[in-house]
C-alpha cells in the first residue's frame, strides 16, 4: 500500500529509518540509548515502551537486554517510513489482515467480545458524569475477565466448545433455563487456567465488587477509591494477559481509569470504616486482608489494588535551546532520576536481595554478576551527590526493576 500524497514527514522520522537502515546494512543489533541518539526521541521509559510496542514500525525486533535488531528497510523512503509507522496505516493493516483471515474462531470471537467489554468498562469509568460509574465498570470488568479466561480454555482445548460447559454426573451438559448448555462460571475457567494467585487474588476482589453490586448495592465512598485502585490493577494484568495468551497488541486503545481526583471533589476528604454499613465494612476488610496477603513487590508482574495519586500544579514550558521555534516540557532531572533509581546499594539492594534469594552470598561470583548488570543503565545509573557539582562526589543509585536481572541466577525464596 503506497503511502498518501499528503503524508508528511517529521526530522525524527527521517532520523529513524537513516538509523535502522544503517544497522540493518551492518546486521548489528542497538540499544534503546543509541537509537535515542541517532533518531532524536528523548530517552526515557516512554521510549522503551514504545520500542518494546514495535511503535517504530514491523521492522524491529526486541532481542531482550534492551537490545533490538531491524529488518525489511533498506528499500524504504523517508515518506513511506512515516506512512507504515503512522496510526493510520496500523488500523488500516490491521483490518486487512482480520479479513483475510475468513471465519475467526470461538476463541477469537470470545476474545474480540472481551476486548469490547473492558473497552466499554473503561469509557463508562471515565465519562465526567455517569452516575452507576463503579458499579457498571465492575460489571463490565469481570465479564471481560470471564470470556477471556473462556477463550483460554477452548483455545487450549483445540476449540472444542465442549471445554467451557458444565456437565451432569453422566457427562452430558448442563442445561440453561432455555435448554443450551450451561457454560462454566468465571471461578472454574480461573481453576482451569492456573493463574497467578495475585492476580487471581485481584479477580476474586473484582468479583466481589460486581456481586455486592448487582446483588444489594456498593454506597460507599471508600468502595469507590477501592473499585479504582482494584480497577486500575485488573487492567495492568489484562494487558498482560491477553498479550501473553493471545498476542494481542493492544497500543492502540487508551487502557486507563481517569484518577479520581478530575470528578470525586471527596478524594481529598478523611473517610473511616467504623462510619460504613456492616455490609460495607466486610467487603472492605476482604479487600484489606487481600491487600495485606500479597505484600508489595516492585517488581511483580500482578497486585491486587494500585493507588493513582495526581497533584495540580502550574505547567513550566520552555522554548527548546536548539529550536528557538519548539517548545518543550522543562522536566526536573533529580525528580525524574529519583523516580527511576530508587535504591542504594547497602540500604536498599542488599536487604532486598537477601531477603528475595535463598542461596544469595555477597561473594565473587555476586560481585562479578553486579558489575556486569551495572552497565545497563536500564537497572542502574551514578549521579553527583550534589547537582550543582556535577564534578562533585558521585554515587551509584538502582533501578528496583535490577531485581529482574538477578532473579535469572538465584533462587527465590
Amino acid at each position: 500500500m503506497a503511502a498518501p500524497r499528503s503524508q508528511k514527514v517529521t526530522k525524527q522520522q527521517v532520523n529513524t529509518l537513516l538509523f535502522f537502515q544503517l544497522k540493518e546494512r551492518d546486521g548489528g543489533v542497538f540499544s534503546a540509548e543509541e537509537f535515542a541518539e541517532a533518531s532524536g526521541y528523548p530517552l526515557g521509559p516512554s521510549l522503551r515502551a514504545k520500542l518494546s510496542r514495535r511503535e517504530f514500525g514491523e521492522f524491529l525486533e526486541d532481542m531482550g537486554g534492551d537490545c533490538y535488531s531491524v529488518l525489511g528497510t533498506l528499500d524504504l523512503t523517508p515518506k513511506e517510513y512515516a506512512w507504515r509507522v503512522s496510526t493510520a496505516y496500523r488500523r488500516t493493516h490491521q483490518s486487512a489482515h482480520e479479513a483475510q483471515q475468513g471465519p475467526q474462531s470461538l476463541s477469537e470471537r470470545l476474545v474480540t467480545k472481551s476486548l469490547h467489554a473492558a473497552l466499554s468498562a473503561i469509557e463508562v469509568y471515565n465519562k465526567p458524569d455517569f452516575k452507576y460509574r463503579e458499579e457498571a465498570f465492575s460489571i463490565l470488568m469481570v465479564n471481560a475477565w470471564e470470556l477471556l479466561l473462556k477463550a483460554k480454555v477452548v483455545r487450549d482445548n483445540a476449540e472444542d466448545e465442549s471445554s467451557i460447559h458444565q456437565k451432569e454426573k453422566d457427562g452430558t451438559p448442563k442445561p440453561s433455563r432455555s435448554g443450551n448448555p450451561r457454560t462454566i462460571t468465571i471461578g472454574e475457567a480461573m481453576d482451569r487456567v492456573n493463574l497467578d494467585q495475585t492476580l487471581a487474588d485481584n479477580l476474586f476482589v473484582l468479583i466481589e465488587l460486581r456481586d455486592n453490586a448487582i446483588h444489594l448495592l456498593n454506597d460507599s465512598h471508600l468502595l469507590n477509591v477501592k473499585t479504582l485502585e482494584v480497577g486500575t490493577a485488573s487492567l495492568r494484568s489484562y494487558l498482560e494477559m491477553s498479550k501473553e495468551w493471545f498476542s494481542l497488541d493492544l497500543s492502540r486503545y487508551n487502557f486507563y481509569l481517569m484518577p479520581m481526583s478530575f470528578f470525586h471533589p471527596h478524594e481529598m476528604q478523611s473517610y473511616s470504616i467504623n462510619q460504613e454499613t456492616e455490609q460495607h465494612r466486610n467487603l472492605l476488610r476482604y479487600i484489606t486482608t487481600l491487600e495485606e496477603k500479597h505484600e508489595a513487590d516492585e517488581v511483580q508482574r500482578h497486585s491486587i489494588s494500585l493507588h493513582l495519586e495526581t497533584k495540580f500544579v502550574k505547567s513550566k514550558l520552555r522554548f527548546a535551546p536548539d529550536d528557538p521555534n519548539a517548545i518543550s516540557i522543562k522536566v526536573d532531572a533529580e525528580e525524574s532520576f529519583q523516580q527511576k533509581y530508587r535504591w542504594n546499594y547497602t540500604d536498599h539492594l542488599l536487604p532486598k536481595l537477601r531477603e528475595r534469594y535463598s542461596d544469595f552470598k555477597t561473594d565473587g561470583r555476586f560481585n562479578t554478576l553486579r558489575k556486569k548488570i551495572e552497565w545497563n543503565e536500564a537497572y542502574s545509573k551514578v549521579r553527583p551527590l550534589d547537582w550543582t557539582k556535577p564534578k562533585g562526589q558521585t554515587k551509584r543509585f538502582y533501578c528496583p526493576l535490577i531485581l529482574k536481572e538477578f532473579d535469572k541466577h538465584y533462587t527465590k525464596r
